[in-house]
């Protein structure tokens, strides 16, 4: 990139080379530029799903690269089971979580868009993340990627 190309913009390139799972997930930041931001999950297909939660000031939506992924809202009412190439969108503050449905895992790009507007915790825990989050065990799959 030339001095005027990064004078008129901080341009950012990425390439989707996610670390494959058999266990819980991981997650590789792709780019950002300015409220954007892009990154990929690989979710196992077993114990890799999320708790119920919300993110205040947070556009976002998913789609699916691989695999299968199920979303839900409150009382694990189902929003929409995503293949391939589809994707749905989470306003800024609905409770959501989701889960890899399937035998393999479901790779899933997230793009976000920040309301700067908005100060404070960026993620509202409604149920105990000891079903995901944090704590959840990550096992990696040594030397496997999924690459796009």
């Amino acid at each position: 990139m030339t001095a005027v190309e990064e004078s008129i913009a901080p341009f950012q390139v990425g390439k989707v080379r996610a670390q494959l799972v058999s266990r819980g997930k991981s997650v590789q930041s792709l780019v950002r530029a300015g409220k954007l931001s892009l990154g990929v999950q690989v979710v196992a297909a077993d114990s890799g799903e999320t708790n119920l939660h919300s993110h205040p000031g947070v556009d976002s939506a998913w789609m699916v690269l691989d695999g299968r992924a199920k979303f839900y809202t409150v009382n694990d009412r189902v929003l929409a089971e995503l293949g391939k190439n589809e994707v749905i969108s989470i306003p800024a503050g609905a409770p959501y979580w989701f889960e890899a449905v399937g035998d393999q895992p479901c790779v899933i790009l997230h793009i976000t868009a920040r309301d700067a507007a908005i100060q404070g915790e960026s993620r509202i825990d409604y149920t105990p993340r000891t079903k995901g989050g944090e704590n959840r065990i990550r096992e990696v799959i040594e030397g496997q990627f999924f690459e796009s």
